[in-house]
């Protein structure tokens, strides 16, 4: 006789996938309203320099953002982070609060918007190239440990008599989480195997990029400027801080990632920017206030908080990818806002970088289908955002 309860099993079943994808949707659209928040940054960063100096920008900017994300998680009564999630929210900060803001800063004291979109042009196969090295990593590390661990939990994971032997750690892991509930010290769960990206997402990814970089040289007349370096270092520590961020965006809601992140940097930022004003010229202006307002409440903070929760909901390779448009999007607010000008090749790096985008969208990244009722992005279900 039937209890019951199979019509609602397979309305769950059937259920499931489709919430995969909403989430997939939702994702995309947070990523790609983060990516029209950060081609603000640069012009806002070039109304800024009107009436301050680089280091009085990026210290307002930063206390202004941190002020405000801590006056949130006040008002919230959020409990800090587990001590696990501080190394990585270190990485944050000196990447995408600090390093970024300052280096780019720095590099538009000579080198214009357009030159400086080399970098957005870059940043997100260096994020998926850093991604992926810190992925190797881990597994290197959980393989050296595998053996210890293997022996230590082979008492709880014994197979029954007569029954087939567990011969990787992931299956005691499996076992013992079943048996006991435990769970991996931190109290975050088991850790799930993580995708690669394939060939012909790493050829799109390449292949925009390089599209890109050959737009912004071209704008600039193709000569390397003083800026150049500033720029590139920007490249690395923001690739190192989106890759962390996202991680910790599969454990804590994005803002949140973002907000102790500005909350740890207030420390220097505060009296950084007491000294930076009285040290460096100060004419306030509207573009000049306007400017460190975006930068602060919509870059550093507003931006960041839907990037990071896209980037969780897709992953961080996905993601970055939308980040290929940034730069013709930077171009663009250039025009409005700053009065720069470019010729026909905007329209024909357009089209060729969507089609890149199209492509790194629906590159398979060849991980095998999640078991219905599983978290696609491997995080806690109780944690996610």
């Amino acid at each position: 006789m039937s209890d019951g309860t199979g019509p609602r099993t397979t309305a769950h079943h059937s259920t499931a996938p489709s919430a995969v994808r909403r989430g997939g949707a939702l994702g995309t659209v947070l990523a790609a309203l983060g990516v029209a928040a950060f081609s603000l940054t640069f012009p806002a960063t070039a109304w800024g320099l009107e009436g301050l100096g680089p280091w009085s920008l990026v210290a307002c900017r930063l206390a202004l953002a941190g002020l405000v994300a801590g006056g949130a998680l006040a008002a919230l009564s959020v409990p800090p982070p587990a001590r696990s999630h501080w190394p990585g929210l270190l990485v944050v900060a000196a990447g995408v609060v600090v390093g970024f803001p300052l280096l780019t800063t720095l590099a538009l004291r000579t080198s214009t918007t357009s030159h400086a979109a080399v970098v957005v042009g870059l940043l997100p196969l260096t994020t998926a190239a850093y991604a992926a090295v810190r992925t190797a990593e881990g597994a290197r590390r959980c393989r050296k440990g595998e053996r210890a661990e293997a022996l230590r939990l082979h008492r709880y994971a014994a197979p029954p008599r007569g029954g087939p032997r567990l011969r990787s750690i992931c299956g005691y892991r499996r076992v013992v989480d079943r048996r006991q509930g435990l769970r991996r010290p931190g109290g975050e769960p088991t850790p799930k195997r993580r995708s690669r990206p394939t060939r012909v997402f790493w050829a799109a990814a390449i292949a925009g990029a390089a599209v890109i970089v050959a737009f912004a040289l071209r704008q600039s007349g193709g000569a390397p400027t003083a800026g150049d370096l500033y720029l590139f270092g920007a490249l690395l520590v923001c690739a190192a801080g989106y890759a962390e961020g996202a991680r910790l965006a599969g454990h804590m809601p994005g803002w949140q990632v973002i907000g102790w992140a500005l909350v740890a940097c207030l420390p220097l930022s505060v009296p950084g920017a007491a000294v930076a004003l009285a040290a460096e010229p100060v004419h306030l202006g509207a573009h000049a206030v306007t400017g460190v307002l975006w930068l602060a409440l919509g870059s550093q903070f507003l931006g960041l908080v839907v990037w990071y929760r896209g980037m969780a909901a897709i992953g961080v390779a996905r993601a970055s990818q939308l980040q290929l448009a940034q730069p013709l999007l930077t171009l663009v607010w250039s025009v409005l806002l700053l009065g720069e000008h470019f010729t026909w090749a905007a329209p024909a790096t357009a089209v060729a970088v969507l089609v890149c985008i199209g492509v790194t969208q629906r590159a398979s990244t060849g991980a095998k289908r999640a078991p219905v009722g599983t978290d696609p992005t491997g995080a806690n279900p109780e944690e996610r955002p």
